[in-house]
């Protein structure tokens, strides 16, 4: 699961936020985004998570990568 909502909100103590699955490969959809040595996301399927379910970070993406992913969500949130 990549969380790919704004820091702030990652920081704060809001129960819910954004996510992404986490594919092993890529699906050839124009919103999905390679995730460097963690796999793919697809920005068009999101899913609300509650804080509570969320374990430990396993590891983390560079900003570029980030930037990329919202990039691809813009267009699939419609903003």
């Amino acid at each position: 699961m990549l969380l790919a909502s704004n820091q702030a909100v990652l920081d704060s103590e809001r129960p819910w936020f954004m996510g992404l699955d986490l594919l092993d490969e890529g699906d050839g959809d124009l919103l999905t985004v390679p995730i460097p040595e963690q796999g793919w996301v697809n920005t068009a399927a999101t899913h609300r998570l509650y804080r509570p379910w969320v374990g430990e970070r396993v590891a983390s993406t560079a900003p570029e990568t980030m930037e990329r992913v919202g990039e691809a969500l813009r267009p699939s949130l419609e903003l």
